[in-house]
């Protein structure tokens, strides 16, 4: 019987949950000191700040997070939860992060110069690193956030590993999806009101394609949609930003009228969700796949054949499969149950190690 997408994801869970209690019982590596950026790190460093919500979702993927004292108001993660906020990426608390004592602030360009200079004469080192914009960006990325937590053995080596474990965790979770061929499409809305979508070759087209179906704007060279293309494609599934890209569509006479919208196939995914590589890649993927699945299973599967002319005389429909037997479905039940299980005793493992680390 096929699995279904929730156990999968559970047991993504429980092994991630392993894997991070696993590396919070090594001791602390050699491989020091590491440059980074142009930063020189000489030992493992116990209390790290992040101060940008990409970063600090790879360093909860690769196990690190164990180590956050603080983190900044744009990393709203639910699983970071119980780290206390300490300011802005651009105006974080000099203050707290010193009574945290942090040893380590991890940072984008966006951090005040001034903010630097105060944490730096206090005596906290500043990584500053850029946002990765395509693949091999990200995995260089992923290398350098694990080399300045673990060092240039184990750090980095878990660091290339987190990678290469999202994106075949992402293909596993895709092959579990239907196999009825779909549409679909993501919009968001600019500053200035105009319809976007993901442009080709960055880090957010490539996880929103992770969906399983066919992106009708596939091939989009820039964010502005063309609303003739948009039509024209006329996608299944409809993800969005917010509540404002529906009311766009709803108000133009041209796109009201697209399949997903009049369905009611529209799903709210937060942009911001797209531009975070580490664990909330897995989870938006999982929603995806999860909100079509259900769609689906509540209907009949359709041929994957490209339509044909109608034939002049009905034709008989094809036999739909049967259902599955009241105890197949019993024991599906059950088999999730347990696994959802494991995975929450795993999780609240975790979650008490994690809470001990910052009492």
């Amino acid at each position: 019987m096929k699995r279904t997408l929730s156990v999968l994801l559970a047991l993504c869970l429980v092994l991630s949950a392993v894997s991070l209690l696993a590396g919070c019982n090594k001791a602390g590596g050699s491989g020091y000191p590491v440059t980074v950026g142009d930063v020189t790190i000489d030992k493992e460093p116990a209390n790290i700040v992040v101060l940008n919500d990409d970063f600090a979702d790879i360093v909860s993927y690769i196990g690190y997070d164990i180590k956050m004292v603080g983190r900044s108001a744009e990393c709203d993660q639910d699983f970071l939860y119980v780290v206390p906020v300490m300011g802005s990426a651009a105006s974080p608390d000099v203050n707290g992060i010193t009574a945290a004592k942090a040893d380590l602030v991890i940072a984008d360009n966006t951090l005040g110069s001034n903010s630097k200079s105060a944490l730096e004469s206090a005596g906290v080192k500043v990584l500053t690193l850029e946002a990765a914009e395509n693949e091999e960006e990200l995995r260089n990325l992923y290398i350098s956030l694990g080399t300045a937590l673990g060092g240039s053995e184990k750090g980095a080596v878990k660091g290339q590993e987190g990678y290469d474990s999202l994106f075949t965790m992402l293909d596993k979770l895709n092959t579990a999806s239907s196999s009825v061929v779909q549409t679909a499409a993501y919009l968001y809305l600019d500053g200035s009101g105009q319809l976007c979508t993901f442009v080709k070759g960055s880090l957010e087209h490539s996880i929103f394609n992770f969906n399983g179906c066919t992106n009708v704007l596939l091939n989009q060279t820039q964010p502005t949609v063309n609303p003739d293309e948009l039509q024209k494609g006329s996608p299944n599934y409809i993800f969005y930003d917010s509540p404002a890209v529906l009311d766009y569509l709803k108000a133009s006479p041209q796109l009201s009228k697209l399949s997903g919208l009049v369905s009611g196939h529209t799903l709210q995914i937060p942009l911001k969700q797209f531009m975070r590589h580490g664990s909330s890649a897995e989870q938006t993927v999982f929603e995806m796949l999860n909100y079509i699945e259900k769609i689906t299973k509540a209907t009949p599967d359709q041929a994957t054949v490209a339509p044909t002319k109608a034939a002049a005389t009905p034709t008989k429909a094809p036999a739909t499969a049967a259902p599955e037997t009241e105890a197949e479905a019993t024991e599906a039940e059950l088999t999730e149950a347990e696994v959802s299980n494991d995975a929450g005793d795993v999780s609240a493992d975790a979650n008490a190690n994690a809470q001990n680390a910052y009492q």
